[in-house]
């Protein structure tokens, strides 16, 4: 290699490394992983190899990935009440309603959940109102809850007929939290606002204490339901388009049940167990007397309400009782005796097994309705 000049000097200078090919660099010994501590220990024995973690094992069955079906063939149905309206109670009494339908109507429905906490509220519920004779504890915040829908084939004049099997989509809420300003209040108006259909419990007995006035947990929550579909251009002539099934709840109340049967509403089975019931083609007629007569301002509002925001062809009414009557040990109706519950201990009780009155019919018109209303438009419900 040539001596380098330095001008400055006025003399070669010689390169630091005394000249010829500079030599290649020193390697240089890298740390192990586990730093300098490690290395006096590599004389020792080699560590031992960690143990695995075990996975952590559910218990029960596998489940498997529920068979629902595309987002589109699934029935959405919202339950709406004001608290203590007896939302909780209802859904528990939705399954023996549909096994006790054969013995009635003929026609067995079946019900079973999507996933296992879906079939654990089922079977909770049941041995709480089967086997305890017991009332669910109310509902604490917002739980949606899928359960699949079979029912019998219903026959048609040309066809094979139609055997109705979908998933309802439930989502059961705290009355309180269609309340105005609930933190929750969101979350449940968008459930409400992807539901096909609701069912809205109105509660005289409540309705008539200020702190559970109806109207003042729907009409709040009407408003946002209102504008979120009315913001992704779903409103149908100014309305909502859901399909509505209005039950008057707890028809098993004499505060009820007595006024009712003394205004003549009600009507008696002569066989079987001679149950009382509101017929069907007066349901809207007795809710109307509900409001006028026997509730008043409160109930009234209500009643408006439903029917501005709905569109009232697609409301249907009902007279519902999540237990039903006490029948006589001959298993028929008395009217000298027919409270079915009882308070023991602080809670409350049913003296005989229930027997759900207008707790599926709701459901299942509902999908009727929701049914019709896909195959006129070309599969979508609106």
């Amino acid at each position: 290699m040539a001596d380098l000049y330095d001008p400055n000097r006025n003399e070669p200078v010689t390169p630091p490394h005394g000249g010829g090919p500079r030599p290649d660099p020193e390697p240089v010994a890298l740390p192990s992983p586990a730093g300098p501590a490690d290395e006096g220990a590599r004389s020792g024995p080699p560590p031992a190899a960690p143990q695995p973690v075990p996975d952590a094992v559910p218990q029960g069955l596998p489940e498997r990935v529920p068979t629902a079906g595309p987002d589109a063939d699934r029935v959405r149905i919202g339950l709406w009440g004001a608290p203590r309206s007896g939302k909780t109670t209802y859904l528990a009494a939705l399954p023996l309603a549909a096994m006790q339908h054969q013995r009635h109507h003929g026609g067995g429905w079946h019900i079973s959940g999507m996933t296992e906490e879906a079939n654990a509220y089922l079977s909770q519920g049941m041995d709480l109102l089967t086997r305890q004779r017991a009332f669910p504890e109310a509902t604490m915040g917002v739980r949606e809850i899928a359960w699949s829908v079979q029912g019998p084939r219903k026959k048609r004049k040309l066809g094979p007929g139609r055997r109705p099997n979908f998933v309802l989509d439930i989502q059961d809420a705290a009355g309180e939290v269609y309340g105005d300003g609930h933190p929750q209040q969101a979350q449940l108006v968008s459930l409400l606002a992807r539901s096909h259909g609701l069912i809205y419990l109105f509660d005289p007995l409540g309705d008539a204490q200020r702190a559970t006035e109806s109207f003042n947990f729907l009409h709040s929550a009407l408003t946002l339901l209102t504008a979120q579909v009315r913001n992704r251009g779903g409103l149908l002539d100014g309305r909502l388009p859901h399909h509505v099934s209005v039950c008057v709840a707890k028809f098993d109340h004499p505060g009820i049940f007595q006024p009712a049967a003394e205004a003549g509403w009600v009507t008696q089975d002569h066989e079987g167990a001679q149950l009382p019931r509101i017929p069907r083609e007066r349901g809207e007629q007795f809710f109307q007397w509900m409001c006028d007569d026997f509730r008043g301002a409160t109930a009234r509002l209500v009643r408006d309400a439903l029917q501005t925001y709905f569109d009232p062809r697609r409301i249907a009414y009902y007279a519902t009782s999540a237990v039903g009557f006490r029948l006589a040990p001959q298993h028929v109706f008395d009217y000298r005796d027919y409270v079915q519950e009882i308070e023991a201990d602080g809670r409350k009780y049913l003296r005989t097994s229930p027997g759900p009155i207008n707790v599926l019919e709701p459901l299942i018109d509902l999908e009727d309705r929701i049914h019709r209303e896909t195959n006129r438009r070309g599969g979508k419900p609106w």
